[in-house]
């Protein structure tokens, strides 16, 4: 029996509103005041550098998809350059970087709640990925519907923090390295890239896309523009009303923002939507990285594995992958510091962003003598069939590894 096709039913402009929905999530809510704090006023600067290598890898995956418009994503594009091992190998990674994605998250909703709520920390960590985890079981229509509501009211909230600010653009000045110079802008840039980890999920949706192979590499690509400019001007409104040495002690830093220009009663909005954009990110990775362990589980020959293809309850979703799941996020989500969980999820999505690019690289080197058929997106500036920006993708990428090391390592001092 042959594979079931998906509807398609997306069009460019709604593969461009889940692009951005999904990029834009909890990340800039939660790791923003962290990352001024290693960047100061260069703030911005350091969404740049994280923008440029995420574009840079996009432009792997915009390919990808163009060739391959399979819902399998990363774990596709990894076994159609290096094979089905590798990929195999791979989903590990995968699997984490949803895992420990969702810890930190959930680090950061206790941060918000905590404005709100005198409760310990840890209770509302494993509360809020135990009641995400609930959800999941429910169903995936429930959750879709969660997530639909929390998209949109997590980018009004950003709408409203710009909106309020713009009078403050220029009152701050924006030219002056922070105290850790330019290892602080590549430290943050570093960091930053935690809030584009929703990148690669969109070409998951290739079989629900009309014209995918057009389609689909345009909304990752302006996707990820549309999210820069977004990034922009949150990083400038945020130190143009609040100095970077608060902005990087603050437990809610836009909430503080907001309440600058706002009052009380703008910071109350503020958290109750960081709640929200919170939230629907920790049940939006719990959902992607138990469907992961779901397939994969079904491609393995590991037994124990075969628990996770079980399909049961009101919900008939994966339960004992969602499970593993949330015990797993809950255990990274206990170590309690943002910075270090989020650099420990950047360290996988680092590793399967450089895999996918060199898988690029092996296909294009394997099919340099014979070319494929040209795909409706293909990189540009090439030397034998070789991607000259996919090996900048690679370098940008090391780079940033090493920083986001360093910064593991400063969490530690």
């Amino acid at each position: 029996m042959g594979k079931k096709n998906l509807k398609r039913t997306l069009g460019l402009w709604d593969v461009l509103m889940f692009g951005v929905g999904g990029i834009v999530g909890a990340g800039i809510y939660a790791i923003i005041g962290q990352a001024a704090g290693l960047s100061g006023n260069m703030l911005w600067l350091s969404f740049i550098v994280a923008a440029i290598v995420a574009l840079l890898s996009g432009l792997s995956y915009a390919e990808f998809v163009s060739r391959f418009p399979d819902s399998g994503g990363s774990f596709e594009y990894i076994k159609q350059g290096l094979g089905k091992k590798p990929a195999l190998f791979m989903s590990v990674f995968m699997a984490l970087t949803g895992i420990v994605a969702a810890a930190a998250i959930s680090i950061s909703f206790a941060d918000y709640l905590s404005r709100l709520v005198d409760f310990p920390s840890w209770v509302i960590v494993i509360g809020i990925i135990a009641f995400m985890a609930f959800f999941n079981i429910i169903g995936a229509k429930y959750s879709s519907y969660y997530n639909a509501v929390a998209t949109f009211i997590t980018l009004a909230g950003l709408a409203v923090v710009i909106a309020v600010c713009i009078p403050e653009f220029g009152t701050t000045d924006l030219t002056k390295l922070g105290d850790n110079g330019w290892n602080g802008i590549f430290s943050g840039g570093a960091l930053i890239f935690f809030s584009y980890i929703g990148f690669e999920d969109l070409v998951k949706m290739a079989e629900d896309t009309k014209n995918p192979e057009k389609n689909m590499p345009k909304g990752v690509l302006f996707s990820g523009l549309a999210v820069l400019v977004i990034y922009l001007l949150i990083a400038i409104s945020a130190s143009s009303v609040l100095d970077w040495q608060d902005l990087s002690q603050s437990n809610g830093p836009l909430a503080e923002v907001a309440e600058i220009k706002l009052g009380s009663w703008g910071a109350t909005g503020l958290v109750i939507v960081a709640l929200f954009a919170t939230s629907k990110t920790i049940l939006t990775n719990i959902l992607g990285t138990s469907r992961l362990l779901y397939d994969v589980a079904r491609d393995s020959e590991v037994n124990w594995m075969k628990k996770l293809t079980t399909i049961s309850g009101i919900g008939h979703a994966p339960n004992y992958a969602i499970v593993l799941i949330a015990v797993l996020a809950i255990g990274f989500g206990l170590i309690g510091d943002l910075k270090m969980v989020a650099s420990i999820s950047n360290i996988f999505i680092f590793i399967v962003f450089g895999m996918v690019n060199i898988a690029l690289l092996a296909f294009r080197y394997k099919h340099r003598k014979n070319p494929t058929e040209k795909p409706a997106f293909h990189i540009p500036l090439n030397v034998n069939n070789i991607p000259i920006p996919t090996i900048f993708a690679l370098l940008t990428i090391l780079v940033m590894f090493g920083y986001n090391i360093y910064n593991l390592m400063q969490g530690h001092l």
